[in-house]
């Protein structure tokens, strides 16, 4: 039976995997558009510019649905932070809660001036948590965490991402003269302000014809300030979205492990991690989970009788409810 304090992080998860297939969903509707064409630009004598034009901004409910599968993502993690610490204080719910929180830092002062939100959590707990810090990353820009949280602050404190588009795909084909084969240049892959410049093409003489150009692209959707990362912006829109959510699965799945010795979808788990992992809980003696009660109910004092009728007691003008009786059990 898996531990219900890790409920609310699944749950969000799950969340999280409908807004994947929602983006797909509106990128497709727009793609019913056609909004993208193709032309060679003339830029100068014996240059060419190959642009990519949008002729219709991206729905702003991208924006939208994007924005709220970075903030399940976000809150998986704290609350995953939320059910270590149950286990770990064994009350529900754990000491300080407000102050709980999963660590994402750039800095390791940062790290340690927050280290109090981890209270109640084990020493080996922080340990891994310290090893997952994006100051703690050979490719700071390669970091899960860091680039959601970073995107998350924004949707969350100052607007929303800009969703936008990237040339994903680009294997041109040129039809030049074969006397004067043009030089080419690497431009932008992301749309700005409508347009992408792909290409550049340059001739040395300029007598023969103009040439042509199959661009051979394949567009996706993009978050203009994702897109913007080195790292990131060489992997597939969809495939980021995917890989982004599975490590957050992953890591969720590693604290249920570490405090149940049970996980729910699939155990990303090392055997020598879920060798210690049982050595530590077998060599601890742990109390039951101190919940709270239900309140008893507070009456209010009692109230005089109202006449009434039987169309009322039907239920006739309740219609969501129906006639019918409620009868003592």
């Amino acid at each position: 039976m898996s531990a219900p304090e890790f409920d609310s992080a699944y749950a969000k998860l799950d969340r999280a995997r409908e807004h994947q297939t929602a983006l797909a969903e509106i990128w497709n509707e727009y793609l019913e558009l056609s909004p993208f064409d193709f032309s060679l630009i003339d830029d100068g004598p014996k240059r060419w510019v190959l642009r990519a034009t949008q002729s219709e901004p991206l729905p702003e409910r991208m924006s939208v649905i994007f924005g709220e599968w970075l903030f399940n993502l976000r809150s998986a993690l704290d609350s995953l932070i939320w059910a270590t610490a149950v286990h770990m204080s064994r009350s529900d719910p754990p000491p300080k809660e407000s102050a709980l929180q999963y660590p994402i830092y750039d800095t390791e002062e940062q790290w340690t001036r927050n280290l109090y939100r981890l209270k109640p959590l084990a020493d080996h707990q922080r340990d891994m948590l310290y090893a997952m810090q994006p100051f703690n990353t050979e490719i700071p820009d390669a970091n899960f965490l860091g680039w959601i949280n970073r995107l998350a602050r924004i949707d969350r404190h100052r607007r929303m991402t800009i969703a936008t588009a990237r040339v994903a795909e680009l294997n041109p084909v040129v039809e030049a003269s074969r006397n004067d084969p043009p030089a080419l240049e690497w431009g932008e892959l992301q749309f700005q302000d409508g347009y992408c410049d792909l290409i550049r093409l340059t001739v040395q003489h300029g007598d023969g014809p103009i040439p042509k150009v199959n661009p051979r692209a394949g567009i996706d959707p993009e978050i203009a300030e994702w897109g913007d990362s080195p790292w990131w912006s060489r992997k597939r829109f969809s495939d980021r979205l995917h890989v982004m959510e599975l490590f957050v699965r992953a890591e969720v799945a590693v604290y249920e492990y570490d405090c149940t010795g049970r996980t729910r979808e699939f155990n990303p788990t090392t055997e020598e991690f879920r060798q210690e992992s049982d050595r530590r809980r077998a060599s601890s003696t742990r109390a039951p989970i101190a919940r709270p009660s239900r309140s008893d109910v507070t009456w209010s004092k009692a109230t005089g009788r109202k006449a009434s009728t039987v169309s009322k007691f039907l239920g006739e003008d309740f219609p969501s409810h129906g006639p019918g009786e409620v009868e003592p059990r």
